[in-house]
C-alpha cells in the first residue's frame, strides 16, 4: 500500500513520519509545501499522478485560530480549497483520502459530547474554513475518511502543551481560561488510529468520524496538569470574557467517538493515560 502524507513539518505529519519507521511494509511519501502546495491544484495533480498513492493523508492545515481572522483568504485556501483539490486528485487516480478536521466546526452550546450527526455551527473563520473543507470533499464523492479531532498536542510543532511549558519559564503569571472544555488528544494516538483505519478497513464511501482521547477538561485544568506542582502558583483561572478577544471560541467541544469505537473498533485511551506516555513532560 502506498501512502502520501501532506504537511510533514506539522505535528501530525511528524507523528506519521515517526510511525512509518515501524511500518516498512508500506510505501510512504512525505511532502511539505515546497514539494506539494495543497493550494496549487496543478502541483497536486503532478505529485499525485507521479507517486500514484492508494491513500492520501492530508495533515496540512492552517491552524492559527487567531491569525485566521486577519488572514481569511489564506485560511480558506489551505483548509477548504486545498482539501478539495486533494479529493479531486485522489478521485482521478482511484485513490482514497483521509482529511483531518476539527471540533471547532461546532459552536459549543450543546454541553454534551458532539456526535457526527450534530449540526455544525462554527463561530470563527478557522472553524468556518475547516467546515467548508469538509463540505467540498463530500461533494466530490471521493471514498475515505473525514476525521474530526480536538486539542492536538505532540512533540513537534506548535501546541498548547509546549506553549504552557515555555510560558511557565518566561512569566510570573499565566492566565488560562477555565470555562472552555474539550479533550486533549495526543497526536501519536490519532496517527495510529488513522493508520489502523486505512490498513484494516475498506472504504467504498466517505465516512465522517470523531476521534479524540477520552475525557473532558478545561484549558486551565490542563495547564495545571502540564506544569504540575513546581510552578502551579503561576496559573490563574479566568473566564473567556476576561480575554477581551473579538474571536469567538466554543465553550464545550468534547466529541462523541462511539462510532469510531463501535463500528471500527478503534481503541480510545483516556487523555490522562496518553498524556503520561507523551515525553513532553515528566510524569
Amino acid at each position: 500500500m502506498k501512502i502520501l502524507v501532506t504537511g510533514k513539518q506539522g505535528q501530525l505529519g511528524y507523528a506519521f513520519k515517526e510511525l512509518s519507521e515501524n511500518h516498512s511494509e508500506l510505501t510512504w511519501k512525505f511532502t511539505d509545501r515546497s514539494e506539494l502546495d495543497i493550494t496549487d491544484s496543478t502541483n497536486i495533480q503532478s505529485v499525485v499522478k507521479n507517486f500514484h498513492p492508494d491513500w492520501i493523508i492530508n495533515a496540512a492545515a492552517y491552524t492559527d485560530v487567531d491569525g485566521a481572522e486577519n488572514n481569511e483568504k489564506l485560511a480558506f485556501n489551505v483548509n477548504a480549497d486545498g482539501p478539495h483539490y486533494l479529493a479531486k486528485a485522489a478521485q482521478e487516480i482511484g485513490a482514497k483520502l483521509v482529511h483531518v478536521s476539527t471540533d471547532y466546526v461546532f459552536d459549543g452550546t450543546k454541553n454534551e459530547p458532539y456526535t457526527e450527526t450534530d449540526q455544525p455551527n462554527p463561530l470563527q473563520v478557522y472553524g468556518k474554513s475547516k467546515l467548508e473543507g469538509e463540505t467540498l470533499i463530500q461533494e466530490t464523492g471521493v471514498p475515505g475518511i473525514i476525521i474530526r479531532t480536538s486539542w492536538l498536542y505532540g512533540t513537534h510543532g506548535n501546541n498548547f502543551v509546549k506553549t504552557i511549558l515555555r510560558l511557565a519559564d518566561e512569566k510570573d503569571e499565566i492566565q488560562v481560561v477555565d470555562d472552555q472544555i474539550g479533550s486533549p488528544t495526543y497526536v501519536g494516538d490519532l496517527a495510529e488510529a488513522i493508520l489502523e483505519l486505512l490498513s484494516i478497513h475498506t472504504f467504498h464511501h466517505l465516512e465522517l468520524l470523531h476521534y479524540s482521547n477520552e475525557g473532558g477538561i478545561s484549558w486551565y485544568e490542563f495547564a495545571r496538569k502540564i506544569i504540575k506542582n513546581k510552578k502551579m502558583n503561576k496559573i490563574k483561572p479566568i473566564i473567556t470574557e476576561e480575554l477581551k478577544s473579538k474571536i469567538k471560541r466554543p465553550k464545550y467541544t468534547v466529541l462523541d467517538f462511539n462510532k469510531s469505537h463501535n463500528k471500527f473498533n478503534l481503541k480510545i485511551l483516556n487523555w490522562k493515560d496518553s498524556f503520561k506516555k507523551s515525553f513532553l513532560v515528566n510524569n
